[in-house]
């Protein structure tokens, strides 16, 4: 019959000692989440800033119409 390995009693003690060859999965989860959840959060405010209404702009801007008498109208003035 083979013999049964034990663990030390300093390891049953503690929950933050993981024995050698086990994987801690926070730190892997960590390592792939964090970045996957900052591209998702730019992607995110990239699609806000593009689809978001800007009608401020609108309204600061007087039309292209009116813009373009006004420089007719300038530069009829200074002949």
């Amino acid at each position: 019959m083979g013999a049964t390995r034990s663990r030390p009693a300093e390891d049953e003690d503690t929950d933050t000692q993981v024995s050698s060859g086990r994987t801690r999965w926070w730190v892997v989860a960590l390592i792939l989440g964090l970045p996957a959840l900052l591209v998702v959060g730019f992607l995110v405010m990239v699609a806000i800033w593009v689809l978001a209404d800007d009608s401020s702009e609108s309204e600061q801007r007087p039309p292209r119409a009116a813009q373009v008498s006004v420089q007719a109208t300038s530069a009829a003035s200074a002949m």
